[in-house]
């Protein structure tokens, strides 16, 4: 219940903070960053992926999210390399701790695959996926709010 709360507090204000700073004046300028078209539709991406992780792992599709965030990947690296995008530190480095997240959710959600004809008596599958993604979705959803330059999003 108080991840579903979380979650849901999560999205209404990332999507506060998406539409407040508008598409238009979401710029990635100042050091290390600039240019408001690639930010734009990188965080655009991430939040659509984020979004799709999210109700994937609440409809307990493994195969799903196993898939969305192996989409994931590749992004999070062009962010955190700054090779595809140019963007501010701050997001390179929201983007490094999203993949770093993103690796390990996938570890995780690999192994629940694995087991998933021998746990007859565990929790739901939906649970255990929001339970293995909390930190990759907290982590996607700070890494639009700093490519956005928009209102903090809280991660609690």
């Amino acid at each position: 219940m108080k991840s579903a709360l979380t979650r849901a507090l999560t999205v209404f204000v990332t999507a506060a903070a998406v539409t407040l700073t508008g598409v238009g004046v979401a710029t990635a300028g100042g050091p290390g960053g600039s240019g408001s078209s690639s930010t734009t539709s990188a965080a655009a991406e991430v939040q659509g992926l984020r979004d799709q992780l999210a109700s994937r792992a609440d409809n307990g599709d493994v195969s799903g999210t196993r898939a969305t965030l192996g989409r994931l990947d590749p992004l999070l690296t062009d962010l955190a390399q700054g090779k595809r995008y140019t963007i501010q530190a701050a997001a390179k480095d929201s983007a490094a701790t999203a993949r770093k997240d993103n690796a390990e959710a996938r570890k995780g959600v690999d192994e629940l695959a694995a087991q998933l004809d021998s746990r007859q008596s565990l929790p739901p599958v939906s649970a255990l996926l929001n339970a293995l993604l909390q930190r990759v979705l907290i982590s996607l959803s700070a890494l639009v709010n700093d490519l956005l330059g928009g209102l903090p999003v809280p991660v609690g």
